[in-house]
């Protein structure tokens, strides 16, 4: 794992969460980067590997769905943590099937967030399809 605790990499169209986020996860001895959508996030991961995915689930260009499944193939190492306010169901169960370490509602509780950082932590890293 990179850095003090470990990259993440937090992927929301909210300046403002993605701001805050990266203060808190910082502060938490994480390196932090950002983006804006999920194209974004692909593009960042094929460049630089991440532990952590932390990812929005409705954002513009790029959904947070469509984002995971290619975020399975380019960054198979990272876990995935969806966030969003808009959770159903369907959705939740979706994420969960392409591979998403976890699902929670957004805002989510830093505390909680944090301590499921530290879990996935020291899990073994995900099985996912590798590229061809």
């Amino acid at each position: 794992m990179s850095g003090a605790r470990g990259r993440i990499l937090v992927v929301d169209d909210d300046a403002g969460i993605t701001s805050t986020f990266q203060k808190i996860l910082q502060g938490e001895g994480y390196d932090v980067e950002t983006a804006t959508d999920g194209a974004e996030a692909i593009e960042l991961a094929r460049q630089s590997p991440f532990d952590f995915v932390l990812l929005d689930l409705v954002m513009p260009r790029m959904d947070g769905l469509t984002a995971l499944h290619y975020l399975n193939t380019v960054a198979p190492q990272a876990r995935v943590v969806i966030l969003s306010a808009h959770l159903g169901r369907n959705w939740e169960a979706e994420a969960l099937r392409l591979g998403a370490a976890a699902v929670m509602p957004k805002p989510p509780d830093i505390a909680k967030l944090l301590r499921l950082c530290d879990e996935l932590s020291r899990e073994s890293p995900p099985s996912a399809p590798r590229p061809a």
